[in-house]
């Protein structure tokens, strides 16, 4: 609770890792046994079936599984294959979930190709020359193609916010949410329909995905490049506590080419920034962003409870009783 009385608005953003995301995972998962529930989810590429797994209940239960799934098919049938398997299989779940009178606000990053010629490049077989040389540019922090190129566009469940009524929410809720109704309006609306390319194209890295993305007939690529971690748009919600996910033991940044920092304990748009990343690199577990070992993966997953856990523990007034599973 508040110093007022009143709970408090939770976001919460999850950072892009690829398979590294088990990590996260976890975390979602002890926050969903304690009822640690959002009310605005933020994703990301590989974060985006997490995210929305955690944002309609279905964290826990779906575990460490997917991941096993996931690591296994990108060594034997390719990324853009694996995440259209793990869409076509959680696809019914989240959007039967997720867009439902109640369920939290859920975003979700990609990148938007701007212009004709770019699209032609990303759509063609240049492609993955180009990915490769936008990864050899993170070591240089050289932007000027994405900059030139591509633009973050962050899908919202919520874009036409007055659609949406949240039957748990008090007054100052709806309040709040009326007030914030124009930090959604310029955003793209995600719905059923669009929900599969939208979280397809969020994955697109053009250096390993074979699958061009299209999202109403428009080119598009995974969000790492421009948003890699959607707290920026989290905390635009009117949130007042905003958790973000790493990855990575290293500083969350918002893209790929440390463009700007997630400081734990600073401020954004009025919210509390709150930091959960791992304590080691999971690569010392066997978990890199494009490999893992299934023991690797377990553990990495072990880690994020733990992680989690220990987070609700310093943190009781931000937990729900009611939202816990069996209470």
């Amino acid at each position: 609770m508040t110093p007022t009385g009143t709970r408090p608005r939770i976001g919460i953003a999850i950072a892009s890792g690829m398979l590294k995301g088990v990590f996260g995972h976890g975390v979602l998962s002890a926050f969903e046994e304690r009822g640690l529930r959002a009310q605005v989810y933020g994703t990301a590429s590989s974060a985006v079936l997490s995210g929305g797994l955690a944002a309609v209940g279905r964290a826990r239960a779906t575990g460490v599984a997917y991941w096993h799934q996931a690591a296994a098919g990108a060594a034997g049938k390719g990324m853009s294959q694996v995440v259209l398997s793990s869409i076509e299989e959680y696809g019914p779940t989240l959007r039967d979930g997720l867009f439902r009178a109640g369920a939290p606000e859920f975003l979700l990053a990609t990148s938007r190709v701007t212009n004709p010629a770019a699209a032609e490049i990303t759509q063609g077989p240049g492609a993955k020359e180009l990915g490769r040389q936008l990864l050899r540019n993170i070591f240089t922090g050289d932007r000027t193609w994405v900059e030139e190129n591509l633009a973050a566009e962050v899908f919202s469940s919520y874009a036409d916010a007055s659609s949406y009524t949240d039957a748990s929410s008090d007054a100052d809720d709806d309040a709040r949410a009326d007030a914030d109704a124009d930090a959604r309006g310029g955003r793209p609306r995600l719905t059923p329909e669009n929900f599969d390319a939208v979280s397809y194209a969020s994955t697109r890295m053009m250096h390993a995905w074979s699958v061009p993305a299209e999202v109403g007939g428009e080119a598009y690529v995974d969000a790492s490049y421009t948003c890699a971690c959607p707290a920026r748009e989290v905390a635009a919600t009117g949130v007042t506590e905003l958790i973000v996910i790493g990855a990575d033991p290293f500083p969350v940044f918002r893209d790929i080419y440390a463009s700007e920092e997630i400081v734990d304990g600073s401020t954004l748009d009025g919210a509390t920034v709150r930091v959960i990343r791992p304590e080691d690199d999971l690569k010392v577990l066997g978990v890199d962003y494009a490999a893992a070992s299934p023991e690797g993966l377990t553990g990495a997953y072990e880690l994020g409870l733990a992680a989690g856990h220990r987070f609700a523990d310093l943190r009781p007034g931000l937990l729900d009783p009611a939202g816990t599973p069996g209470a």
